[in-house]
This record gives C-alpha cells, structure tokens and sequence, in this order.
C-alpha cells in the first residue's frame, strides 16, 4: 500500500508538472509567432537605412579608450543552453578586445558571465515580448552612446544571437561603433535639411534600428530555444507518466493478488477439519 501511495503521488506530480510545461509552452508559441512575423519587416528597414546612411556619408569616429561589448543573453527559464552559448561567444570576444565596459541584456546571462569572471557594468532585464523592446532599445541607445562618448571607447560590439530558424539561433558579433561611411558619389545634396542635420538623423535612426534588429531576433530566438525545449519536456514527461503509470498498475495487481491469497488463506484456516470415515 505504501508503495501504491507512493507511486499515486508521483503520478500526480508528474501530470501536475506536464500542465505547467504545456502552458508555458503555449506561451511561448504565442510569443514566438508574434516575433518572427516583425523579424522579416526590421531586417529590411534596416537595409535601407543603411543605404541611407552609406549616402550621406554619416560616421562617428573612434575613441583611443577600451572597446566596450553589448552581451544579448535571455530572461526565461529553460534556456540554459542558448545562454550558455552566448556567453561562451561574449567571454571569446571580450578576451580577445580585453579589458573595457560590458553591458548585459538578462539578468541569467549576467549571473553566468560573472560566473566566469566577467562583471557586467550595466544589466537590463531583457524584454520577454514585442512590448518591451522599444523602451529597451531607447534605454541601450542612452547608455550606449554615453559609455561610448564618455569613455572615449575606440569600439563598441554586441554579441547576440542571429534568428535563422527554429532551433537554428547562432551567436554572431557586430561592430556598432565606430561608424565610418563614405558618401556616394554624385548623390545630389538634400534641398530640405542641411548635410549635418541628415547625417545626425541618419546615425540615430541606424543606431536604433540596429538595436532594434537586434532585440528582435534575440527575442525570436529565446522564445524559439523555450519552445524547443518545452517540447522535450513534454514529451520526456509524457514517457516518465507512462513508466509510472505501468508500475502502478502492476502494484495493484500485485496488491489485488496478495489480497486474494490473504482471503484464500483465511478461509482454509477456517474451514473444520474433514471427518475421518469409521471402520
């Protein structure tokens, strides 16, 4: 009987668990959907402004401090593996520029770097859906461009993961700054805004839309890497459900069949003694 309890409870535990993975599963699908359908539209607006930028000519030169890097790690939970995989690019990268300012998106990627001895100087929590990535990429934008006039940085990279498909999602570095540009020859000037004014704006929009790209496809590939996971999971709790409820059902079988012995027994004990026939 107690190994019946024991096993019932497990059983429990283990559908209990199945309905957490499966909603949170759900979630995730419902996010990913929504983030891969804005992956296509920001990968082409940025294109275009960087022929933009490539036009007028646009740069901002470097600084003779440290390179600073920009880590793009995850926020959710079951993806251990893809933020040990940029961090493992992120700790390459920062060991080959050395020493200089890192920023950090997700808070987990952060308590990993720093595991391995790199200190994040600023950590963000990194937005878990469409909604947050503006204010997020305007906050990078601020802090960036700060620590990069501030410090007098000679670059600034960012390490993130590249959306290329479910379950394909490899980190990649980008060099953000220094910005150099050489304008196209024979494009016309603007007869509506001055040369410095459009190359102002051209820079702000290519920085914010690089940052943008950037969260997106990060986004995608987070929700991709829980989705991947949550469906071996499910499909690992599934089996284990399946294994426990077998080992409960032959318990029971046994328990029935020791029941019956038990009762058996019992009536031959008390049945009279057959009476010996005279002679």
């Amino acid at each position: 009987m107690r190994r019946e309890a024991g096993l019932k409870h497990r059983l429990r535990s283990l559908q209990t668990l199945r309905s957490a993975v499966s909603a949170m599963k759900s979630l995730s699908a419902h996010h990913f959907r929504e983030t891969r359908r804005a992956v296509e539209p920001a990968h082409l607006y940025r294109d275009g402004v960087d022929r933009v930028v490539a036009r007028t000519g646009a740069s901002i030169g470097a600084g003779v401090g440290p390179p600073g890097l920009l880590v793009v790690g995850g926020e959710l939970g079951l993806c251990g593996a893809y933020n040990a995989r940029i961090v493992a690019a992120a700790l390459a990268r920062r060991t080959e520029l050395g020493p200089g300012p890192t920023l950090c998106v997700g808070h987990r990627a952060a308590a990993m770097l720093a595991r391995r001895g790199v200190r994040a100087d600023i950590v963000y929590a990194a937005p878990m859906s469409l909604n947050g990535i503006t204010e997020m990429m305007l906050r990078l934008a601020e802090d960036l461009l700060g620590e990069y006039v501030r410090g007098r940085l000679s670059s600034f990279d960012i390490v993130s993961s590249t959306f290329n498909g479910v379950g394909d999602d490899p980190p990649t570095v980008r060099r953000l700054l220094p910005l150099d540009a050489a304008p196209s020859a024979g494009d016309p000037p603007s007869r509506y805004v001055s040369p410095g004014d459009l190359q102002a704006a051209a820079v702000r929009e290519l920085l914010y839309i690089t940052l943008y790209d950037m969260l997106i496809d990060a986004l995608a590939c987070e929700h991709s890497a829980r989705l991947v996971a949550t469906q071996g999971a499910e499909q690992w709790l599934d089996e284990r459900s399946t294994q426990v409820g077998r080992q409960l059902a032959a318990t029971r079988r046994e328990s029935r069949t020791q029941e019956v012995l038990e009762i058996a027994a019992g009536a031959r004990a008390r049945r009279p003694p057959a009476a010996f026939p005279r002679r």
